[in-house]
Order: C-alpha cells, then structure tokens, then sequence
C-alpha cells in the first residue's frame, strides 16, 4: 500500500471518545445529540451533557416544592434521568 493510501485511512475516521456515548443499544453507542459538534470544536463536552445553572436551580425549587407537599410515606420523588428502556424490536 502506498503511503497517500494509508493517510486516507486514517483521516476518513476518527475515533468517537466514550464520555460522548449516552448509553449502548445491543451493542452500538448511541451518542448524546450534538456530539459531532463537541468532535469539531464548536461545542464544549459540558455543554451537550450537563445541566445548565438555571435548569439545576428550576430542578432544585420544584423538588424542594414537592418534597413539602406530598406525603412521603406514599410517594418518592426521583432526581435525575431515570433510564428507559424499549421492548425488544422495537
């Protein structure tokens, strides 16, 4: 092989890192929306993965909110993102 050859190689694929992978479905990643643009430069990692300050601070007051009202014997309130996961063939 000649050496244009393997250069091509190379740069037709770059490898995606594993902190851009928001979980695997049988076997192949599903990536967190707008990783391409974390790949190019024009987005930083935190910005397609975290939560901003205000949505925290809104997350914060609605769970202080409900944890006052409803009777905790009966309910749970959960933080976060719990996982869904599809029926098979779906």
């Amino acid at each position: 092989m000649s050496l244009e050859i393997q250069e091509k190689k190379k740069k037709g694929r770059k490898r995606v890192p594993k902190e851009l992978i928001y979980e695997m479905r049988y076997g192949s990643p599903i990536y967190y929306r707008d990783y391409d643009k974390v790949i190019a430069g024009e987005k930083t990692l935190e910005e397609i993965m975290g939560s901003s300050k205000l949505q925290a601070f809104i997350i914060a007051l609605i769970l202080g909110y409900l944890s006052s009202k409803l009777d905790r014997k009966k309910y749970l309130v959960l933080t976060n993102e719990a996982g869904f996961r599809w029926a098979p063939r779906t």
